[in-house]
């Protein structure tokens, strides 16, 4: 039988009855490990302190029974030591009194626990008339009649027997008390019962006062062990909270975090992955930076199928092509540093807008940047993506002219058509990009387009919004591998 037909196990169980409790529920979500570490410890220290002071009870009990019990012989032992004495006296009376002194010794002996000893005559050889007290540490009860229910229950016995039984004591009720009774034997034959009763409460008091000790004990364990596991939780619950606090900051962009969890055990394990994993998204983000948006896109919608095959499909973009002018004369007269320096400069302003103007950069080909645009309002994001780049460089080289500083300028070439977008190139190297008439046009455009100037096609204009942007009509243009000329438009800017 798999998992699934096993039915919930004893963890799901336990969720469900918890969930179920919206008060317990509440208070285990605030208290969290912390709580739940703590009234495990607790509930063993418990169970532990329970089943021990179970155990001594039961012993100590067992113990304390049989020393009494031992204790009951011996008195008994003592009072049928008197045999050869009372044989030897003829006169019943004699006989008891002599055990009145015997009886009476006992409670003189202040034994814990005796409430009282008596020896009971059943034929008349132990006092001065049958069925009466032969003897009784209650000296005024000796030579009384027994009760007739007593005289039927001792007259019976013939060996030690032990009861316990409930009698009634002035102020306290009823209380439990251990009757032991024996027969008293003359040369073998049965004349008298000893009766000895001692009082429950005295014999188990050293149990009682031990019990009260072990709970004063187990309360002590108890609350250090709620102590140590509050530590302990603690120490477990800290590096969690340090984790989770760094997944939050994961969650909100933060990829310097780095946990310095030193442990010898899971969550020092857990520190570990947690660390691999940064460094792992670390990479990621700066891959990320060598491809295009869409790229990433093509990847996470491919990589549940399994391998990426070449290929692609016909779709509708529109094309921005910008292109620094006289940069590769300027890049003669200067330090390789330096040219790159401007390079990305230049090139990473141009970025931010298309960017921000829900472009994608598809790659840099040296000075030149590639960048495509789809979704329904394209034509309108590339022509105002070229508008605000002119004026951002224009911005720019303000600032550097009034610094002293090299500037350079842009061309920009917008064209707008169906191409096949895909992956291009070989099974093992392959490139995620736009291949049409509409690329090589807007390339052309970017060519013929002066220093801060931008060329857009008829069709990118007629798609645009009309009256959003500022521009003029310009005279036909031919270009490279176009029979035709190409009507283009001169875009200024954009109406405020």
């Amino acid at each position: 039988m798999n998992k699934q037909d096993s039915g919930p196990d004893f963890s799901e169980k336990l969720y469900s009855f918890i969930e179920r409790v919206p008060l317990f529920s509440r208070l285990i979500r605030a208290g969290g490990i912390r709580f739940k570490w703590t009234l495990l410890i607790s509930l063993i220290i418990l169970v532990v302190v329970l089943i021990f002071g179970l155990i001594f009870t039961v012993i100590s009990e067992n113990a304390l029974m049989s020393a009494n019990d031992r204790l009951c012989h011996t008195i008994a032992g003592n009072i049928s030591s008197a045999e050869s004495i009372l044989t030897a006296e003829k006169r019943p009376i004699k006989r008891s009194m002599i055990l009145q002194d015997i009886v009476s010794g006992l409670s003189k002996s202040d034994i814990p626990g005796l409430e009282y000893a008596a020896v009971y005559d059943l034929n008349g050889k132990l006092a001065e008339r049958k069925r009466a007290y032969a003897a009784h540490t209650n000296a005024f009860l000796r030579g009384r009649w027994m009760q007739r229910s007593t005289y039927n229950e001792i007259v019976k016995i013939e060996e030690f027997q032990k009861e316990r039984i409930l009698i009634r004591k002035k102020g306290k009720g009823e209380v439990p008390v251990y009757r032991y009774r024996m027969p008293f034997r003359f040369f073998d034959v049965k004349v008298g019962i000893i009766e000895i009763v001692f009082l429950e409460e005295a014999i188990l008091a050293p149990v009682h006062r031990a019990r009260l000790y072990i709970l004063l004990l187990g309360v002590l364990v108890m609350g250090f062990g709620i102590f140590i596991s509050i530590k302990s939780a603690a120490g477990m619950v800290k590096p969690i909270h340090r984790l989770s606090n760094g997944m939050n900051s994961v969650r909100d962009g933060n990829l310097e975090i780095e946990m310095d969890i030193r442990r010898h055990d899971e969550l020092g394990d857990l520190s570990t992955e947690f660390n691999n994993m940064i460094n792992h998204l670390r990479e990621k983000l700066h891959m990320q930076k060598f491809v295009s948006d869409s790229t990433i896109n093509m990847i996470r919608e491919h990589s549940k199928s399994g391998d990426i095959d070449l290929g692609g499909s016909r779709q509708n973009f529109a094309f921005l092509f910008s292109d620094i002018r006289g940069f590769t004369a300027m890049s003669e007269k200067m330090e390789p540093e330096e040219v790159v320096h401007i390079l990305n400069e230049y090139l990473d302003l141009q970025s931010r807008i298309i960017k921000k103007n829900n472009g994608d950069i598809d790659k840099f080909v040296g000075d030149e940047v590639m960048a495509v645009f789809s979704g329904r309002e394209r034509a309108d994001n590339a022509l105002k993506a070229a508008v605000e780049i002119i004026e951002s460089i224009d911005s720019l080289n303000g600032e550097k002219t009034a610094n002293d500083q090299r500037v350079v300028n842009v061309g920009i070439g917008l064209h707008m058509g169906d191409v096949v977008h895909g992956r291009m190139g070989s099974r093992e190297r392959m490139d995620n990009t736009s291949i049409g008439d509409a690329v090589n046009l807007s390339a052309r455009l970017c060519s013929q387009a002066d220093a801060g100037t931008i060329l857009a096609s008829k069709v990118i204009v007629n798609s645009a919004s009309r009256g959003k942007f500022k521009g003029k009509k310009l005279d036909p243009i031919k270009v490279k591998g176009k029979t035709r000329p190409i009507e283009i438009y001169g875009i200024t800017g954009m109406k405020k």
